[in-house]
């Protein structure tokens, strides 16, 4: 009798298991395409920040900052007594 319950247990168990197994292989598949999305985001990021990093650079030139001052009409240079000089202590 109990040799009898411990087959049936097996034959049932045996199916359970095997769909568990396949279940996490979808899963596994799942995620490593979800991974390699979002290193593909990742990359497209990083490449993005290096332009505009690049671009700031170009923007923030004195030669650039001085050309654009010349070109506004809202831009003026500042008086001697409108600029004030700011120094940590001892320094």
């Amino acid at each position: 009798m109990f040799k009898k319950v411990l087959t049936f247990i097996f034959l049932l168990l045996f199916p359970v298991l095997l769909c568990l197994n396949v279940w996490q292989s979808f899963r596994y598949q799942q995620l490593q395409d979800d991974l390699v999305t979002l290193q593909k985001r990742q990359l497209d990021l990083i490449e993005k920040n290096k332009r505009a990093l690049a671009a700031v650079a170009v923007y923030s030139s004195p030669s650039r900052v001085g050309v654009l001052a010349r070109e506004s009409s809202e831009l003026k240079v500042a008086d001697s007594e409108d600029i004030i000089l700011l120094q940590k202590e001892g320094q």
